[in-house]
């Protein structure tokens, strides 16, 4: 028996993905099998931050994988969830990774790892104090239920969200046309982000109070986790933004549960770099 560790901790790039062997994947089992605390939590990174978000591990006899967030185990809809209670499960996982996931990403979840397990659940929204004019004839209606459902979130990322376009291919930028970016040092510059979706049709601006007409398409927003990943929000028709963090649900909160009103001063986690905001439309192309 062997098991299959997804690190969930980016939202742009696929996660990181390893394979235990068989002596670790007795380890695990036995780790689990040794929580005696039931509880009706789920994993508070199911539903979606920036960064660490947990560990999805699949045995290779089983047809969905556990989740592992914050002291907390849930095998799945027809098991109760584990309570934990420390981090030490969490710790192990990490451990197997190997050269899968670099040294900044392993530091940014030892520090996760470092604080307490906390189990709250996704909050909801604080309501912004006031939300923006949308100026965008095109912008999008906020609606997470089209992007959440079990075909739909694993497979389509921030990208895919703030461009408003279910490719089930995880997109890239620069992919489609063959401009794919190879760093995410900066924000501009030969191979970066930005450039890259350029290339599939996006178009930097300085703000994002300029009128845009029916067919001239909507504000988004491009941010670094520097030298790990990217992260676009959507501006919705209300004028607030909302985003998909990875493979985890849509939302229009930051990661400190708050409605955002402009994402230059949201919690954006560890993607502390604001690169500018950008216009797309339906026809851009992307992959």
């Amino acid at each position: 028996m062997s098991l299959t560790v997804t690190l969930n901790v980016f939202s742009g790039r696929p996660n990181p993905v390893w394979t235990v062997p068989e002596g670790g994947a007795a380890e695990f089992t036995d780790r689990v099998s040794s929580i005696s605390t039931t509880s009706n939590l789920k994993p508070a990174g199911v539903m979606g931050t920036l960064g660490y978000r947990g560990f999805s591990v699949r045995r290779n006899e089983e047809a969905h994988a556990m989740y592992v967030h914050a002291g907390v185990v849930d095998p799945g809809f027809t098991s109760p969830t584990l309570l934990a209670g420390d981090r030490e499960i969490e710790k192990w996982l990490l451990s197997t990774a190997g050269d899968y996931v670099s040294a900044d990403v392993k530091a940014h979840v030892e520090e996760s790892l470092a604080g307490a397990a906390s189990h709250e659940l996704l909050k909801a929204a604080v309501p912004a104090l006031f939300c923006p004019a949308c100026a965008a004839a095109d912008a999008p209606v906020y609606n997470p239920a089209m992007w959440n459902t079990p075909a739909v979130q694993p497979n389509n990322n921030c990208y895919n969200y703030a461009n408003n376009r279910i490719t089930n291919t995880f997109a890239q930028p620069g992919r489609a046309t063959g401009n794919m970016y190879t760093h995410y040092q900066t924000c501009t510059g030969a191979g970066a982000v930005e450039p890259a979706a350029v290339s599939d049709g996006l178009v930097a601006c300085a703000k994002f109070s300029g009128r845009l007409a029916a067919r001239h398409g909507w504000y988004v927003a491009l941010v670094l986790w520097p030298g790990n990943d990217y992260h676009w929000y959507m501006q919705d028709k209300v004028g607030c933004w909302s985003h998909k963090p990875g493979s985890t649900a849509a939302r229009n909160v930051d990661d400190a549960g708050a409605a955002i009103s402009d994402p230059r001063t949201a919690n954006r986690g560890p993607y502390t770099v604001f690169c500018t905001f950008m216009v797309t439309k339906a026809s851009v192309h992307i992959q």
